[in-house]
């Protein structure tokens, strides 16, 4: 048997060579360009950080991409209510009502791409209002189903409408997972930015984040609303717990050494309803303190601080709610003021 690499290897090499290209042609576009990483697990918000950036410096979507969002987001709600139907059979939750089971019968045999009419979105708001619904909704945010998924449920009208073309907002909310390398590009007080978001798994990414040595900055999103919920992945794994290993891991990656680090405590609205109910140390708990908002928010602010080893690296938070497109225009024009500094005219590249 020969010794020739493996189809891992050669895919790890490709995707390199990718990473490599991009970066070289960002260079050679603008050597003074500012290049910011976007990083964090799944779920974080990060990539509603980059629409944003379309959204304040780029003008919005264009109608082609708008109706490729508009797919996007009927995949989205077929398969939060086909999961939402599935829960309430795992957890043994009461069984629909006889007029309720045709219609989901019909729902679970539906593709991922089937387009929403107004009949199939009626459907969908009898199944919604059924309290086996509302119960393993409550269940599926835990895990599988985001909080987002509630926004499209009570707005299932409009998006079975014929005419209807996505609005920011519901681009916003949207769900789809970054796979490979996405980058965005934009002007902001003469200077030129990109803001690169790279998709793949945690274990991954330690093979290709040589490739961004010398970037101006990183910019970790983690989601604060989600201290009680455990990745989609793994349901034994805690998802702030996994932001936080990841967090330490880029804070401390010797590619990252004079790099400015940028930490975005994201989903912070969300935060705020659920700290008064749901006590922080099922996440924590050694966490003693009670549910004010203040001291909740400090004890994690601390956590993620504690991460970084080098105690002359400096770390810039920011409290952020990604679908805020006036709160994202604020923090990301202190962002600008951080990075700017870091501007180097040289990009290591692999």
């Amino acid at each position: 048997m020969g010794c020739g690499p493996s189809k891992t290897d050669n895919k790890e090499i490709k995707n390199n060579n990718k990473i490599d290209k991009t970066l070289r042609e960002v260079k050679q576009e603008n050597d003074n360009k500012v290049i910011i990483l976007l990083l964090g697990s799944g779920e974080s918000g990060k990539s509603t950080i980059a629409r944003q950036m379309k959204i304040i410096h780029q003008n919005g979507f264009s109608e082609m991409e708008k109706m490729k969002y508009k797919t996007i987001i009927h995949s989205n709600i077929i398969e939060y209510v086909q999961e939402l139907i599935q829960l309430i059979e795992k957890n043994n939750l009461p069984e629909l009502e006889q007029n309720l089971k045709p219609i989901k019968e019909e729902i679970m045999e539906l593709p991922p791409n089937t387009d929403i009419n107004s009949e199939l979105a009626e459907q969908i708001t009898q199944l919604w209002e059924n309290s086996s619904i509302q119960e393993a909704f409550k269940i599926g945010t835990l895990s599988r189903i985001p909080c987002s998924a509630e926004y499209f449920f009570n707005n299932i009208e409009n998006f079975g409408d014929e005419n209807y073309i996505p609005n920011e907002t519901d681009i916003l909310n949207t769900r789809a997972r970054t796979t490979g390398i996405l980058t965005t590009e934009f002007e902001l007080n003469s200077r030129e930015f990109t803001l690169i978001d790279v998709g793949g798994q945690r274990n991954e990414r330690k093979k290709w984040i040589n490739c961004f040595e010398n970037v101006t900055g990183v910019l970790f999103v983690t989601s604060l609303s989600e201290y009680d919920q455990v990745l989609f992945e793994d349901e034994n794994i805690n998802r702030m717990h996994e932001s936080l290993l990841l967090f330490e891991e880029i804070a401390n990656s010797r590619w990252f050494k004079d790099t400015s680090l940028i930490l975005f405590l994201n989903k912070i609205d969300l935060f705020k309803k659920k700290i008064k109910n749901k006590k922080l140390s099922v996440c924590f708990p050694d966490y003693e303190g009670g549910n004010d908002y203040d001291e909740v928010i400090n004890y994690i602010k601390n956590k993620f601080q504690e991460k970084v080893k080098n105690t002359e690296k400096n770390l810039y938070i920011h409290y952020t709610c990604a679908t805020d497109t006036k709160n994202v225009r604020y923090v990301f024009a202190a962002v600008k003021d951080i990075v700017i500094q870091n501007v180097s005219p040289q990009i290591g590249l692999c």
